[in-house]
């Protein structure tokens, strides 16, 4: 468990993150078909050459939100090598992971990879995901909402705590919230580019985000 000390250290953020606004394969039966021949087959022999060359048919197509349904076989992001390094390049890279598993969460709703590199004290983090959910749970969907980190600055000293501060520069694309029907409800413009304070702790050889949103005073 992390110590609450660390969670305190998201105190320099102001609250709530002004930055962002919600801040099956199949055998070819007609090829195998005709690869048989009137006599039955020995019991030692082996696949016939058609039926050692059919495949399972390709992967389903990620399919994105739209009046039409929600998004459908949405790939969970990949972590990269560099992200899980303690230097301020691995910062960075998990920083844009993060950002992109976030983006993933607004897009499926599903939020098991995002939670596993982000402290439950996160509480900006714990505010935007559950008005995410409810909107999925009513029955509706959500379009966009996708976002991308432009630049980051930190100066890779650990706080009182041990966590790491980082200036990250973010934009968040349009959101469009459907109702269950397919009618949009809601729409929220792009918003960015803004500048926010993300905090992070290495631990067990990865980095976990503790809290982040707009520098305090802002």
């Amino acid at each position: 468990m992390r110590a609450e000390s660390r969670r305190r250290a998201a105190t320099i953020l102001a609250g709530a993150a002004a930055a962002l606004v919600l801040l099956t394969g199949c055998q070819n039966d007609a090829d195998a078909a005709s690869a048989r021949t009137s006599a039955p087959p020995s019991s030692s022999a082996g696949p016939t050459a058609a039926e050692a060359s059919a495949t399972p048919s390709a992967t389903p197509e990620p399919s994105p939100a739209s009046s039409a349904g929600p998004a459908a076989d949405i790939p969970v992001p990949v972590k990269p090598a560099l992200a899980d390094e303690n230097t301020p390049e691995g910062l960075e890279a998990f920083t844009e992971y993060w950002l992109e598993l976030f983006s993933y969460g607004y897009e499926t709703n599903d939020w098991a990879p995002f939670e596993a590199v982000t402290d439950p004290g996160c509480r900006t983090c714990g505010n935007l995901k559950a008005e995410v959910q409810k909107h999925y749970t009513d029955g509706g969907w959500i379009n966009g909402g996708k976002i991308s980190l432009n630049s980051t600055s930190t100066e890779f000293a650990e706080n009182t705590t041990g966590s790491i501060n980082s200036f990250i520069d973010i934009t968040q694309a349009d959101i469009l919230y459907y109702d269950s029907s397919g009618f949009e409800i809601k729409r929220t413009d792009k918003t960015g580019p803004v500048v926010g304070v993300s905090i992070a702790f290495w631990e067990n050889n990865q980095w976990i985000m503790l809290d982040f949103g707009s520098p305090e005073g802002t």
